[in-house]
Order: structure tokens, then sequence, then C-alpha cells
């Protein structure tokens, strides 16, 4: 009798602390920042939306936590969730240079970052990276691509750093930058919506295969939310919901 009320005891016990631990993760509202990168980040008739959007707000939903989206400049981003409790934004690189700012979830996305040129460019010739140096490259201000260039030793004079990627292009194909980085995924869909074809750029040169894409946590996050979160990322995940999700926005 008195080994079936411990065993009652305790099954009591770890049921209240599972509903404190569900009752903490509920309570709490994150606050993610979102920048513009279509198309797994982006604003479309005044509601955020993206492949990295819709599996977010789907493991968000799942685990029952509180949330609002917060449009945000990637750069000012970055440094806000590094300071601030609670506050967290994807879609993020994870490089060397940003691994021990943040608590990592994911990941989302894998990631191979190319250098594009326009293809009537036959000039262009790149073997390595100081070859990169001889010409002019537009880069996202606080990208990835940007702290790459940094870190490998070159000079603000080689190359542009612009605040979104629209103007690179744009910038690239009025001849005045030479390269922009890219993945075939977010420069096809974003050329959908100019005048020119992505058939007209080709890739120069593989810069980067490391790392993957997750969304980041400020490191004084409760830990029971990022673990509650991972886990539900992790299941939509398995759902195979995303290859049905990029669908929808790459045709």
């Amino acid at each position: 009798m008195i080994w079936q009320w411990k065993m009652k005891s305790l099954n009591i016990l770890l049921i209240i602390l599972f509903l404190g631990l569900s009752s903490a993760v509920k309570a709490q509202e994150l606050t993610i920042f979102v920048d513009n990168w279509p198309p797994y980040n982006f604003m479309e008739n005044g509601k955020i939306v993206g492949i990295s959007t819709e599996l977010i707000e789907a493991a968000l939903q799942n685990a029952d936590i509180k949330y609002k989206l917060v449009p945000h400049p990637f750069k000012r981003a970055l440094l806000t969730v590094e300071r601030t409790p609670n506050t967290m934004l994807y879609t993020v690189a994870r490089i060397p240079q940003r691994e021990d700012m943040f608590v990592w979830i994911g990941p989302l996305h894998s990631r191979k970052v190319y250098l594009y040129k326009l293809k009537n460019r036959t000039d262009i010739q790149i073997n390595d990276l100081e070859d990169i140096k001889k010409y002019q490259t537009g880069v996202l201000s606080g990208g990835s691509v940007e702290q790459f260039f940094i870190s490998n030793g070159f000079h603000e004079n080689n190359y542009y750093v612009a605040s979104n990627s629209e103007q690179l292009l744009k910038m690239l194909f009025a001849k005045r930058i030479d390269l922009i980085p890219g993945d075939p995924l977010d420069l096809e869909y974003q050329m959908s919506g100019l005048e020119h074809n992505y058939s007209s750029i080709e890739t120069a040169h593989l810069l980067s295969d490391e790392g993957d894409y997750y969304m980041i946590a400020n490191k004084k996050t409760s830990e029971n939310i990022l673990v509650t979160l991972q886990r539900s990322l992790e299941d939509v995940m398995a759902t195979g919901a995303k290859d049905k999700i990029i669908q929808k926005y790459v045709k």
C-alpha cells in the first residue's frame, strides 16, 4: 500500500510539473523579427508570408506558443535578438562568426551560396577568393556574405553594401556591380517579379556551402520554450509539409 501511494504521489507530481512547464510556455509571448528575403520571408498584401514563415508558424501553433511577427531590417534585428530575451529571427545562416551568439532552432533549409553574374559577362572569370576581389560584388548589409568577406580580408572597396536583394539585382542588370550572391530558389523567385529572366544570369563561383539556415533566439529565452519549439519544428518537418509549401512559392 505504501509503495502504491508513493507511485501515485510521483505520478501526480510529474503531472503537476508537466502542466507547470506547459503553462510557462503558453504564458510568454515571443517577439519574432522577420526581414525581407523572398521567398523565405516577406510581406504580401500586408501579411508576412514565405516558406520559412509557414514552417515557423506551424511549429509555433502546434506547440501552442504565443508570438508576434515583427518586420525588421536584418542587421538591426540581429543586434536586438543578441541583447533581448524572448526575441527571435529567421531565416539566418549558421556561420562560425554567429555560432556562440544565439540559440539555433532548425535547420529550416540547406545552404549553398553562389556568386552570380550576367550570362553575357564572359570577361568575369573566378577561380578563387583573390579573383573575386577584382570585381565589384553586391552584398546585403549585415548578411553572411558581408561577414564572410570581412573574415577573408576583403576591403570596403571590394564590395557594395545594399539594404535589399532587389536593389542588388537591379544594379547587376544596370552593370553597376559585377556579381551578386544568392541561391537558385531565392533568385528565381525574385526575378519572376522583374523584367529580366532568370536565364540571363549564371553562377560564376560557389562561395560557400557552410552551415544551414535556422531561426535564432536570444540565449536568455526560456529553455522550455526553446526545447518545445525545436521538437515542434522537427515534427512539422517530418510530415513532409516543407515540399508542399515550396511548391506554393516556386512554380
